[in-house]
């Protein structure tokens, strides 16, 4: 039995290892027959390097655009008023507020204490694109509405000359002043004519008992307006961090407009803020930093849109 089973695994062996026999042949008769211009295949090796793998090439047009925003970010930085930000220093060395301004973002707080009272401003310098974006718009439309309107003055006529032919021009005063020849109190004029963009003031006042209000003003031409004055019986509603506090906080009775007010009451409370220095000196105040604020961020903006660009 034992040669037996000797003799049946040798007989196994012989015909496994048979077909591999006959493989190699076939494939020994295949590779004489294959034609003397096809290239013999070629064993493959796995490749190992060391260098660093290439990213791919930058864009055709990334190195213009990181030029542009260096470009851009060095006019802004070129026009700085210094003059601006000497004013800001000073107001804020013979001010009580203090400024909490995180750079990076678009809110600004001030903060102070007045006897046993919290005091907190907050603003934001987004309010000033979308009021810029506005005014575009606004005359936009302007512009749409006069091109409906017939031009009887359209010709060959220039600025403040007379309608009839070969008619002597009309010189107006303010065409005898060269721009370079103008005083700077004429383009400080010019200035102050310009529409100042009004900045709207949350502003809390909250007591050692957590009892707060919350004023609701804005800060245009030199003065602070109030627009509605809510209580809360807890500060925590203020924030309203928990869906219940967020509930309970829009279910309070958020007072009357100040408008309707007794006009004496009007006025006390008025007063009521310039005694905490909400007065109209921090309204002279407000877009001076806005403007300061607004400009360190865009710089900012540009610079970190240049790295990304670059890296």
């Amino acid at each position: 039995m034992t040669a037996l089973r000797m003799f049946n695994r040798a007989l196994s062996k012989a015909t496994l290892r048979q077909p591999t026999v006959r493989c190699a042949s076939s494939v020994s008769r295949l590779a004489a027959r294959r034609p003397l211009w096809q290239p013999a295949m070629k064993s493959s090796y796995p490749a190992f390097s060391t260098s660093f793998a290439r990213r791919e090439p930058a864009g055709e047009s990334d190195q213009e655009l990181s030029e542009k925003f260096n470009a851009e970010r060095t006019l802004e930085l070129e026009s700085n008023d210094s003059n601006k930000t000497a004013s800001i220093d000073e107001f804020v060395q013979n001010s009580p507020w203090k400024i909490e301004d995180k750079e990076g973002t678009h809110e600004v707080t001030l903060t102070r204490e007045f006897g046993n009272e919290k005091i907190k401003i907050q603003f934001s310098v987004a309010e000033l694109d979308s009021l810029a974006e506005e005014d575009e718009f606004d005359e936009m439309d302007e512009d749409g509405a006069l091109d409906d309107e017939p031009d009887y003055s359209r010709g060959k006529n220039t600025i403040n000359q007379s309608g009839t032919r070969g008619g002597k021009i009309d010189v107006m005063p303010e065409d005898s002043i060269a721009p370079a020849d103008r005083s700077e109190a004429d383009d400080a004029d010019l200035d102050d004519s310009l529409p100042a963009y009004p900045i709207h003031l949350t502003i809390t006042v909250t007591k050692p008992s957590k009892r707060a209000i919350e004023i609701r003003a804005v800060a245009a031409e030199g003065a602070i307006e109030i627009e509605t004055i809510s209580f809360f019986p807890d500060e925590s509603l203020l924030e309203a961090d928990t869906p219940k506090e967020a509930l309970e906080a829009r279910s309070l009775y958020a007072g009357p407009p100040i408008s309707n007010l007794d006009p004496e009451l009007q006025a006390m409370l008025d007063k009521y803020l310039e005694e905490r220095g909400i007065d109209a000196q921090l309204a002279s105040f407000l877009p001076e930093y806005v403007d300061y604020k607004e400009q360190r961020e865009y710089v900012k903006w540009l610079n970190d849109m240049k790295k990304f660009i670059d890296e």
